[in-house]
C-alpha cells in the first residue's frame, strides 16, 4: 500500500510542475537557510566545550566598583591564583595567563647562521600546568616539563612548520623580547572554538607579566582560571571571595593608599571577584574589559535561533497555502476517490506521502544550496564552518523532512480528505468560513514576521550608518597611523621629526594609544587634592603635537609644549573632571602612588588642560574618565606616528614615510593604517550581523510571498464566477485588480498593527547595546509597512491582471 501512496503521490507532484517546483523551492531554501543557521550556533555553543574538564573550570574575573560607576575586568591580581588554590578546599588547581602580546618581534638564526624576523601576534604565557589543566595536546615534547624553566617556549603545529618546516624544533632558539628562549616542545593549533588562540606559550613569570611584584593583590595583571573538586559548589565558593578580599587586598590598599579599608569602602570602592564557567566565556554579555580576545553576541545567536524557526515556519505555512490554493482542482478528486468507497484515513495518508515527498526532495535540494552557499557563507560570518554528511547528519535531516512534511501537510490532508463527495461533484466548492480565517490568519503571520525582519534590517543600517559619520570629538579623516614605532627605539623622534618635514604632510605627531583600542587605554588612581577620593581613570600618553594633529578642542587651559617639561603635567578630559568634582582644575594637583622595587613613591601631577570628551573607544561605550600624560612622563618615544595628509597626496606621503623607515630601520617592518579605517572596522561584527539580518530577512520576506501568490490564486479561483458578473455588468479591468488586492491590504495592515509594538521592542533593546544611538521614529516602522505592502502588491497583482482578463464568457458558461 505504501508503494502505491509513493507512486500516485509522485505522479500527482510531476503532473503539477508549477505547484511542485515552487513549493520545493519554497521549502529548499527555509530547510537551507536554517542548516546554515543551525551550523553557526552549534558553532557557537561549542566553545571550549572540548577540553576535559570544561564543566568544572571557572574562569576569575573582578567587578571593579568605583564611586560613581562599576567596571568588569576579565585580568585579577596574579597572586590570587596562587592563595586560592591554598586557602579554598574546593579548587583542586588553579592557573595563570598572560597576554596575548602582539606586534612582537621574533629573531630566529636558521642552520645557515641566517637571521629569519617575523612579527608576531597571539604570544602568551602561563602557568607550567597548562598542558594538563587545558586539554591542548602536546605533539613533541613532554607536556609536564614543557614550561618548567623560565625560558622555555611551546610553539603550536603551524607555527613550528612556518619557522623549522620538516626539522626537529625542540632546542631550537627563538629570540622575543631583547632575550632567548628554547623551544621544550610542540603543541597542537589552538581550536578555532577556543576563547584564547595563542602561536607562542612562555612560562608565566612574575617579574615580566606580573609587573616585578609577587605578591599583588590590587594591580589587574593576569587571566586566572580554578578547577573545581568534582562535586564542588562554583556559588558557594564565590560567597567566600569577598572574605578573602579583605584578608588580602586591604592591607595592601591601606598601605598604597594611606587610609582604611573601611573608609575605603565606604566612598563607594569596592572589589567583587566571580566565576565565569568555561563554556559561557565567549558568549557572556557583560561588557568585560581586557578580554583575550572579542567573544560572540549571545542576542545574537538567540535572534538567529528565532529567526531559522521563523523561516522555517514561514516555510510551513506556504505549503498549507499553496495546497489550499489547489484544493478547488484537488477537490473532485477527493469525490471520485470518496465515491469509490476511499476511507478518510487513507486520503489523509495519501496527502501527507505527498507532502513527506516534497519535503524530502526540498531537503535534498536544501543541502545543496547549503553546500554551494557554505563558502559565502562562512566569509559573511567570519568563520570556518564544516557541513559535515556523517554521523547522525543524514538521519537528522530526513526526520526533519519528515516532521516538515508531517506539520505542513497536515491541515491541507485533513481538510481536503473532508470535502463532501456530493457537494463537490456537483461544481460547488466553496471554503467555510473557519479555513478562510485560518489562511489569512497564517498569511497576517507570515509578514507579521516580515516586517519585523524589515525594520530590524532598517534600524541595523541606520546604526552603523550612524556610527561611522557620527562625530568622535576630533578629525579623523586624512590620518595616516604609521605603527611599531618602539622599534626605532631611540630613533622614534628623529623619524617624526622627518615625517613633519615631509611635503605631503601637515602634521605629525607621537601617541602610545591607538585611537579605538580599547587595550592601548591603560588603567591609573589619582587623588585630588584636598580630597581622600580615588578615581580609576583610563590613561593615555601623547607628545606635544598630538593635540594639535588630531583635532581636539581645550575647554579650558592648553596643552602640552615643547618649550617645557611635561612630566609632571596632566590633561583630563571633562567626565573626568565632573567625576572627580574639581573646581576650577587648571592648576590643581592629582596625586598617584606608584609602587615600585624599593618601595611606595607618591608622584604629584598638576592639570594645565581640560580636553572636551571625545569617543577614544568604541561607540558602544560611553565616555569614561581619561587622563593624558606626555610622553616624557614615560621616557619619552612612542608606539604610534600619527600623520594627518594633505588632500589626496596618502600614496605619496606613504612612499616617503616608508623610505625613511627603511633608511632609520632596515631590518624592522614597516607597518601603517588609516585612522578611519580602523575605527570603522570595530564594527565589523555588528556589520557582519546587519548583513546577515539583511539575507535572511529578504528570504524569509521571498518565502512569504510564495505563500502570498498561492492564496491569491486561489482566491482568485474561488472569484471567479463573481468577477465575471462584474464584468458583464460594466466593471473595468482596474476595479477587478483592486478589488482583489484590496483584501490582501487589510491582512498587511493587520499584519503591521500586530508587528510594531514587538519591532519596537526588539529593536530598542538591540541599540541599548550602544552607548551612541539613533531614536527609533515612526518613519522606520512606515517604510517598512509599506515595503511589505508593496511587495504584497507586486506578488499578488500578476494573479489580480490574470483574473481581472478573463473573459468571462468562458467563467460564466456553465451557468
Amino acid at each position: 500500500m505504501l508503494k502505491n501512496y509513493l507512486r500516485i503521490a509522485i505522479r500527482s507532484l510531476i503532473k503539477q510542475k508549477v505547484y511542485t517546483i515552487i513549493n520545493v523551492l519554497g521549502l529548499s531554501i527555509g530547510v537551507a537557510s536554517c542548516i546554515l543557521i543551525v551550523m553557526f550556533v552549534t558553532n557557537e555553543f561549542s566553545y571550549d566545550t572540548f577540553h576535559t574538564d570544561a564543566d568544572r573550570i571557572h574562569k576569575v574575573v573582578l567587578e571593579r566598583k568605583y564611586p560613581n560607576h562599576l567596571t568588569n575586568y576579565a585580568i585579577i591580581p596574579h597572586s590570587y591564583a596562587d592563595v586560592m588554590v591554598r586557602d579554598f578546599p574546593e579548587i583542586a588547581s588553579t592557573i595563570k595567563m598572560g597576554g596575548p602580546i602582539n606586534q612582537v618581534i621574533v629573531n630566529y638564526k636558521d642552520e645557515h647562521d641566517d637571521v629569519k624576523q617575523f612579527e608576531e601576534d597571539f604570544i602568551m604565557a602561563a602557568d607550567s600546568n597548562f598542558f594538563t589543566f587545558f586539554s591542548i595536546k602536546i605533539l613533541k615534547g613532554d607536556p609536564q616539563k614543557a614550561l618548567v624553566n623560565k625560558n622555555d617556549i611551546v610553539v603550536t603545529e603551524e607555527t613550528a612548520q612556518r619557522y623549522f618546516g620538516n626539522a626537529d624544533p625542540l632546542g631550537k632558539t627563538l629570540r622575543m623580547f631583547n632575550q632567548d628562549f628554547h623551544v621544550s616542545a610542540v603543541s597542537e593549533n589552538v581550536p578555532a572554538n577556543s576563547h584564547f588562540k595563542f602561536d607562542f606559550l612562555a612560562k608565566w613569570d612574575d617579574e615580566f607579566f606580573g609587573g616585578g611584584v609577587q605578591n599583588n593583590f590590587t594591580t589587574f595583571t593576569a587571566h586566572v582560571y580554578i578547577a573545581l573538586k568534582p562535586g564542588a559548589d562554583a556559588q558557594a565558593l564565590e560567597k567566600k571571595f569577598p572574605k578573602m578580599v579583605d584578608t588580602y587586598a586591604a592591607a595592601q590598599i591601606e598601605r598604597d593608599l594611606g587610609k582604611s579599608w573601611e573608609d575605603y569602602k565606604k566612598e563607594g570602592n569596592g572589589y567583587r571577584y566571580f566565576l565565569q564557567p568555561l563554556t559561557s566565556i565567549h558568549l557572556d554579555p557583560r561588557n568585560i574589559e581586557a578580554k583575550m580576545q572579542a567573544g560572540g553576541n549571545i542576542h545574537y545567536v538567540y535572534f538567529l535561533i528565532s529567526v531559522a524557526a521563523l523561516i522555517l515556519v514561514i516555510a510551513c505555512i506556504n505549503f498549507m497555502n499553496l495546497a489550499t490554493a489547489r484544493s478547488a482542482e484537488r477537490a473532485r478528486e477527493v469525490g471520485v476517490r470518496k465515491t469509490m468507497g476511499s476511507l478518510k484515513s487513507q486520503l489523509v495518508f495519501q496527502f501527507l506521502t505527498e507532502s513527506i515527498v516534497l519535503s524530502l526532495f526540498a531537503t535534498i535540494l536544501a543541502l545543496v544550496i547549503a553546500l554551494l552557499v557554505l563558502p559565502s557563507f562562512n566569509n559573511l560570518v567570519n568563520k570556518e564552518l564544516v557541513l559535515n554528511l556523517t554521523g547522525f547528519l543524514p538521519l537528522a535531516l530526513v526526520a526533519i523532512a519528515i516532521v516538515v512534511g508531517f506539520l505542513a501537510g497536515s491541515y491541507p490532508a485533513f481538510a481536503l480528505s473532508s470535502f463532501n463527495p456530493v457537494i463537490v461533484m456537483k461544481g460547488n466548492f466553496t471554503s467555510n468560513a473557519k479555513g478562510t480565517w485560518l489562511r489569512n490568519g497564517l498569511v497576517i503571520f507570515q509578514f507579521f514576521i516580515s516586517i519585523v525582519l524589515i525594520v530590524g534590517t532598517i534600524v541595523v543600517g541606520q546604526q552603523m550608518e550612524y556610527m561611522q559619520n557620527k562625530s568622535l570629538g576630533y578629525d579623523k579623516e586624512q590620518i595616516l597611523i604609521i605603527e611599531r614605532v618602539f622599534a626605532l627605539n631611540d630613533k622614534a623622534e628623529t623619524f617624526v621629526e622627518e615625517v613633519k618635514r615631509m611635503a605631503n604632510v601637515e602634521k605629525a605627531a607621537g601617541s602610545f594609544a591607538l585611537l579605538g583600542r580599547q587595550g592601548d587605554f591603560f588603567g591609573a588612581q589619582f587623588t585630588p587634592e584636598g580630597s581622600s577620593e580615588i578615581l580609576t581613570t583610563k590613561t593615555m600618553g601623547i607628545d606635544d603635537y598630538f593635540a594639535e594633529t588630531i583635532g581636539f578642542e581645550f575647554a579650558e587651559g592648553h596643552g602640552f609644549s615643547k618649550e617645557t617639561n611635561d612630566s609632571l603635567s596632566i590633561i583630563l578630559n571633562e567626565t573626568a573632571v565632573k567625576t572627580l568634582d574639581i573646581q576650577n582644575p587648571i592648576g590643581k594637583k592629582l596625586a598617584q602612588v606608584q609602587r615600585r622595587q624599593d618601595g611606595n613613591v607618591t608622584i604629584q601631577y598638576t592639570i594645565i588642560g581640560v580636553i572636551k570628551d571625545f569617543n577614544f573607544q568604541s561607540l558602544r561605550d560611553p565616555v569614561t574618565p581619561l587622563a593624558i600624560q606626555n610622553a616624557e612622563s614615560f621616557g619619552g618615544g612612542a608606539a604610534y606616528v600619527y600623520a594627518r595628509v594633505k588632500g589626496k597626496n596618502a600614496t605619496a606621503a606613504l612612499g616617503a614615510m616608508e623610505a625613511t623607515w627603511k633608511t632609520l630601520a632596515p631590518d624592522q617592518p614597516f607597518k601603517y593604517q588609516f585612522l578611519d579605517q580602523n575605527l570603522n572596522a570595530q564594527y565589523e561584527s555588528e556589520k557582519r550581523a546587519g548583513k546577515v539580518f539583511g539575507i535572511f530577512s529578504g528570504l524569509a520576506i521571498v518565502i512569504a510571498c510564495v505563500g502570498l501568490f498561492g492564496l491569491a490564486a486561489y482566491t482568485a479561483n474561488l472569484r471567479t464566477k463573481e468577477i465575471g458578473i462584474r464584468k458583464v455588468l460594466g466593471a473595468s479591468i482596474g476595479s477587478v485588480i483592486i478589488l482583489l488586492s484590496k483584501d490582501f491590504t487589510k491582512l498587511i495592515a493587520i499584519a503591521f498593527i500586530l508587528a510594531t509594538p514587538l519591532a519596537w521592542y526588539i529593536m530598542d533593546n538591540w541599540l541599548q547595546n550602544f552607548a551612541y544611538r539613533i531614536e527609533l521614529g515612526v518613519g522606520v516602522f512606515l517604510i517598512a509597512g509599506g515595503i511589505a505592502l508593496l511587495i504584497s502588491w507586486i506578488t499578488v497583482s500578476y494573479q489580480s491582471i490574470k483574473a481581472a482578463i478573463v473573459n468571462p464568457v468562458k467563467s460564466l458558461k456553465s451557468e
